[in-house]
């Protein structure tokens, strides 16, 4: 009887405990906190670009500015005086093609047409024989006589200027040019040109 009697006490002990520690188990597993397993980071991320808000079109755009040997040549040619781009063309196309009319004109010799292209004060100015004098005395071939306007022509204007190549223009004023060669640094004046009645015309100058 009494040992029946502390077996039962053994088992109810055991029992108990095995309770106890499943109980304590249980509660411990429901209250430990889970941390959640780390997020890998991804290889290749995608970058959103911002958007940048196009100009309006009534926004002006900059352009840059290029500098070119045309835009040098306008400054050489006009200088001080006010001259359009436009207006430079223009004239430097009408003097170049005059000029090269006036090459076939020397190339034959034909006096008559040189008149068309040359100035009244010019014709006048070297009509007189006493600048005739004055231009006959300036020739390099010495003995040599001036008679008349068409000998000036044949010995002076014509040798002077038969196969030079003109490349730009110098502004004296608005209506009175230069037509040159540049040549090292150096500006060889070859024609005149007065502006009159709209036409441009050979001046030659006075000797002074």
């Amino acid at each position: 009887m009494y040992i029946y009697r502390m077996k039962t006490v053994k088992y109810s002990v055991l029992k108990t405990l095995c309770c106890g520690t499943a109980a304590l188990l249980f509660f411990s597993c429901g209250s430990s906190n889970v941390e959640p397993a780390p997020v890998k980071a991804e290889e290749n991320p995608v970058v959103v670009e911002e958007k940048q808000t196009p100009p309006a079109a009534d926004d002006p755009v900059p352009e840059p500015v290029v500098q070119n040997d045309a835009d040098d040549e306008y400054s050489r040619s006009v200088g001080a005086v006010s001259v359009s781009r436009d207006t430079f063309a223009e004239d430097k196309a009408r003097i170049l093609k005059i000029i090269e009319d006036l090459s076939k004109v020397m190339r034959d010799m034909d006096y008559k047409s040189w008149l068309t292209y040359v100035d009244a004060e010019s014709i006048n100015y070297y009509s007189q024989s006493s600048n005739l004098k004055k231009a006959q005395s300036r020739l390099p071939v010495k003995g040599l006589k001036l008679n008349n306007l068409q000998d000036y022509f044949k010995y002076v204007f014509v040798p002077a200027r038969r196969d030079r190549t003109v490349t730009e223009i110098r502004y004296i004023s608005d209506k009175y040019i230069k037509a040159i060669q540049v040549q090292e640094n150096q500006d060889i004046v070859y024609y005149y040109f007065n502006k009159i009645n709209g036409y441009w015309m050979v001046h030659i100058p006075p000797i002074e």
